[in-house]
């Protein structure tokens, strides 16, 4: 059952038993058809992803991209390093704390990004089209209802 769900809708209202398969299909399909198109210009899914969560920001350290990407922190170390050696991210230590390190999205960094999103919205952009905007505009109103944003 969705969190909150029954106070905003009466009775508890049982979900179907291919919800969670349904999702899981979905979301693999639709990142394959993404980091399909990443690969094409030599980048990943998780890359990308990573590119994202550092801009607009003032850096992140590793333990907030972990709880933002969902990622384990082995993984991460891979990514952030594979970014910082493609000179797209550099370290620093952290203001707060010397012993931790916060990760920034470097300026080729942000034009790598740049052009990344491009080929992830003419993706999304074609999915949209052979869905219809209004279903894609309710799925992702109900998707934001069921994951929170998370900074």
């Amino acid at each position: 059952m969705v969190p909150g769900a029954e106070a905003a809708a009466g009775p508890p209202v049982p979900l179907s038993d291919d919800l969670v398969e349904l999702l899981t299909v979905t979301q693999r399909r639709v990142a394959r058809g993404v980091a399909a198109v990443l690969a094409e210009d030599g980048a990943t899914l998780d890359g990308y992803r990573l590119l994202r969560s550092l801009a607009g920001t003032g850096g992140r350290s590793m333990g907030e991209l972990v709880a933002a990407l969902h990622l384990p922190a082995p993984t991460l170390t891979r990514l952030v390093d594979g970014a910082v050696d493609a000179a797209l991210a550099y370290r620093l230590p952290d203001p707060r704390d010397g012993r931790k390190v916060v990760v920034h999205l470097s300026e080729p960094g942000r034009i790598r990004l740049a052009r990344l999103e491009a080929l992830v919205g003419a993706h999304e952009a074609a999915l949209a089209a052979s869905l219809g905007t209004e279903r894609v505009s309710a799925l992702v109103r109900a998707l934001a209802d069921l994951a929170p944003a998370e900074d």
